[in-house]
C-alpha cells in the first residue's frame, strides 16, 4: 500500500470518527437490534433485517464507522437474540465497509443502484456465511430461515446445499430490503441534522470520497 493511499485511508477514518458519529452508533445499533429482535421473534423465514442499522450509518456516515456498528451488532445479538450471530461477526463488519463505500460513490442515488447495494452484501453473505452455517452449527442456526433450509432438505439436498440453497434464496431477499429500507431512512432525516458525511439517496447528485 502506497503512503498516499495509507494517508487517504487514515483520513478518511478521521474524518468518520466524529462526535457526532458517536452519537449515531448506538442509534444505528439499536435499530438493527430491535429489527433482528422482533424478526426472529415472529421466525420470518426470508428476512434477519440485523444489517439495517449497519447500512444506515454506512450512509450516513461510511464505511468504517458502519464496520464498528457491524462489530457491536453482533456481539449484542449474541447476548440478546440468539448467541449463533457471534460467528457471523466478521459478516456485518464486511457488510459495513461495502455498504459504506457503495455510498460514497453514489450507489444509494436511485432504486436500481440500491438494488444492487444489496446484491452486493448478499453475495458476501452467501459466500462467507454459508461455510460458517455449515461448519459451525450443522445448517440449524436457530432463526426463521431454517424453515427455508428445511426445505430444501426435505428434497434430498445434502446440508451443503440445503444451506446454500437457503442462503441464494433468502439473502437478497433480506439484503435488498434492508438496503432500501435504510435509504428511505436516511432520506426522511432532516438535513440539518446529516453529518457532513452523508452519502447523497434517492437524488441526482454525485459525491465521491476525496
Amino acid at each position: 500500500m502506497s503512503t498516499g493511499v495509507t494517508e487517504s485511508l487514515i483520513t478518511r477514518i478521521q474524518k468518520e470518527f466524529t462526535t457526532q458519529t458517536w452519537v449515531l452508533l448506538p442509534i444505528g445499533i439499536a435499530i438493527s437490534l430491535v429489527a433482528a429482535y422482533a424478526v426472529n421473534a415472529v421466525r420470518v423465514p426470508f428476512l434477519y433485517l440485523d444489517a439495517l442499522g449497519v447500512i444506515i450509518i454506512a450512509i450516513l456516515i461510511g464505511p468504517w464507522a458502519a464496520a464498528v456498528a457491524g462489530l457491536f451488532v453482533n456481539i449484542a445479538q449474541g447476548f440478546i437474540v440468539n448467541p449463533t450471530f457471534w460467528f457471523y461477526t466478521p459478516l456485518q463488519i464486511l457488510f459495513g465497509l461495502a455498504a459504506g463505500y457503495m455510498a460514497i460513490t453514489g450507489w444509494f442515488r436511485n432504486i436500481q443502484k440500491i438494488v444492487v447495494v444489496g446484491l452486493v452484501i448478499a453475495v458476501i453473505s452467501i459466500v462467507a456465511g454459508a461455510p460458517i452455517t455449515v461448519l459451525a452449527f450443522g445448517g440449524v442456526t436457530g432463526t426463521g430461515s431454517d424453515a427455508v433450509t428445511g426445505f430444501f432438505a426435505a428434497t434430498g439436498a445434502n446440508v451443503w446445499e440445503a444451506v446454500i440453497g437457503q442462503t441464494i434464496v433468502v439473502e437478497p431477499i433480506d439484503k435488498i430490503t434492508s438496503a432500501v429500507l435504510a435509504a428511505l431512512i436516511v432520506k426522511r432525516v432532516p438535513a440539518r441534522y446529516r453529518p457532513s458525511t452523508a452519502a447523497p439517496v434517492f437524488s441526482g447528485e454525485d459525491k465521491s470520497d476525496e
